[in-house]
């Protein structure tokens, strides 16, 4: 049986001199945790974590029981304390989550769907996991969720009756203020369902901004016009400006970080292998083909690895941090130095079992929180 559990793995510095290739990297006060089930028909997939102001972590997955009747996963959620140990578990009947915590200031919650395939935000106590409160987001089948810096919810789902990619911005109090459409042109709904339910391929759905000296917005990894797209959007209205587009839905980005003006860090896939870009130059004012961006082949990732890109700091510099698995089981991450795009860091931290990043981010100490899949 092939079983998945969320892991979990603390990384308290990252290394800043040159390059480095490190084939078993581990803090001396960093912790590795693996959280599962007793009941081996449960099965996990790790989603999203956020660090607590009063120290420790919450984590949202997934929930899929293999012998159930019911199609799509249900959420689960787990905090810890700051080292990592079991505070509380809640399950909750709302399918599907889909992706990012919600995190706007003491709130804490997720966005997933009803049987009727709705998307709702649901609040939790973060002390006890119950639910405090639901806000009905008038769009369905929930794909990603994204905070912005100026505390708004941005939404992408999908209209099964348009066959369009939907993305809504909601303000204080999950009141809507802006919604689009992007009409995909094709039937799409089968791939996004197996994409929700875990039986399908799993594709690179993310939520972005952008600040350029003359624009501001949102970039969104989506399908659109037959293709798997990377769309930037107005930050008012939502209208589309530009777009990278790709080969159907076999070839796309995987993820992507805005630098300065219009500079983006960028990986991607093609055929199954791997692709890095640390500094690309994008009009977000126009359409534009992804094999025009010239990149770097990461032939070590694991066939269409998924890539999770942040900025971190460390002795007062800033870095560009991609992180992803390799094909011998280990998580890799690829630290670019901001201000010349030079890579100066490869670290390695090898699993016994096949692995996949979900999400990771920096911590209040400047320690790196990854979590991930591990397969049993």
């Amino acid at each position: 049986m092939n079983r998945v559990f969320p892991y979990i793995v603390l990384l308290s510095l990252l290394l800043t001199g040159c390059e480095i290739d490190q084939k078993d990297f581990l803090p001396e006060d960093g912790f590795t945790k693996i959280y599962n089930h007793p009941e081996e028909t449960l099965s996990f997939y790790t989603e999203s974590l956020v660090e607590l102001s009063q120290g420790g972590f919450i984590l949202i997955s997934a929930l899929k029981d293999e012998n159930s009747e019911l199609e799509y996963p249900s959420t689960h959620i787990i905090r810890t304390s700051a080292a990592g140990e079991l505070l509380w578990a809640q399950s909750y009947d709302w399918l599907a989550p889909s992706s990012n915590l919600i995190q706007l200031g003491n709130t804490i919650g997720f966005v997933a769907m009803n049987n009727q395939f709705e998307a709702h935000a649901v609040i939790i106590d973060e002390e006890t996991g119950d639910v405090r409160d639901l806000h009905d987001l008038q769009m369905t089948m929930p794909l990603y969720s994204h905070t912005d810096s100026q505390g708004k919810l941005i939404v992408l789902g999908y209209d099964f009756v348009s066959r369009s990619s939907w993305v809504s911005s909601f303000g204080a109090n999950f009141v809507l203020e802006a919604s689009v459409k992007l009409d995909i042109s094709t039937d799409l709904e089968y791939e996004i369902q197996r994409h929700l339910n875990k039986t399908g391929q799993e594709y690179p759905f993310f939520i972005g901004e952008y600040n350029t000296s003359s624009t501001s917005g949102y970039f969104v990894n989506c399908f659109y016009n037959y293709t798997l797209r990377s769309v930037f959007l107005d930050g008012s209205s939502l209208t589309r400006r530009g777009d990278i587009y790709s080969f159907r839905t076999e070839e796309g980005i995987s993820s992507m970080f805005h630098k300065e003006d219009d500079i983006f860090g960028i990986t991607s896939y093609y055929e199954g292998n791997n692709y890095i870009l640390p500094a690309a130059s994008i009009d977000v004012n126009s359409s534009q083909n992804i094999k025009d961006l010239p990149a770097v082949p990461l032939y070590e990732l694991t066939f269409k690895a998924g890539v999770e890109v942040e900025k971190i700091s460390a002795d007062s510099l800033e870095y560009e941090l991609f992180i992803s698995q390799t094909n011998s089981n280990s998580l890799v991450f690829y630290q670019y130095a901001m201000d010349s795009d030079s890579l100066v860091n490869t670290l390695y931290k090898e699993m016994d079992q096949k692995v996949e990043v979900s999400d990771f981010i920096q911590t209040a100490n400047k320690g790196i929180v990854v979590l991930a899949n591990t397969h049993i």
